[in-house]
């Protein structure tokens, strides 16, 4: 087994513990910093799938601006620990278990049944390498040009959850 193979593995444990703690976790900062640690090990999975570009977004964005954006709206919200009380419709987290266990059985059954793809016995060399300096800018021309009005939906999307959560939250002051 190689030294790539096994950062590949601890990454993708890493990434999918965090993911399942994310949700998991009853306080939304610990799910908010448990998301952190998830997307540092998606960054590592995409360096090791040669695209150091989408790792650095991954960190830069994602870990860095968006999560502070989430992090803020927490704290605004200033959310208590929720209140434990008696579940009023215990069917409801029966049935949500058994669908959970339903669709991991059938995910799980078919990757193990998929099997490896086919491998071709020369590989490319260019398959492996990490892209030129002269593809970022049009990577970047490409996000400002053809795909600007999702980019630009998605930043007015985001920035409508905050106000709408701000909104939801606010206070009376009588």
């Amino acid at each position: 087994m190689s030294a790539q193979m096994i950062v590949f593995a601890l990454a993708s444990a890493l990434a999918l513990v965090f993911a399942l703690l994310m949700v998991v976790v009853k306080t939304p900062v610990k799910s908010v910093l448990s998301l952190v640690v998830t997307f540092f090990g998606l960054a590592v999975l995409s360096i090791l799938l040669a695209a150091p570009f989408i790792a650095a977004l991954q960190v830069i964005v994602y870990a860095g601006a968006i999560l502070v954006l989430f992090l803020f709206v927490i704290m605004l919200l200033n959310l208590q620990k929720e209140a434990t009380e008696k579940d009023a419709r215990p069917i409801h987290r029966v049935l949500s278990l058994v669908a959970v266990l339903a669709s991991g059985g059938l995910l799980a059954g078919v990757t193990l049944r998929a099997g490896a793809p086919p491998v071709p016995l020369t590989a490319p060399a260019a398959a492996y390498a990490i892209p030129a300096a002269d593809e970022i800018p049009l990577l970047g021309r490409l996000l400002f040009s053809d795909y600007l009005l999702a980019f630009e939906a998605l930043s007015v999307l985001l920035l409508l959850a905050a106000v709408g959560a701000l909104i939801l939250s606010k206070r009376r002051f009588e």
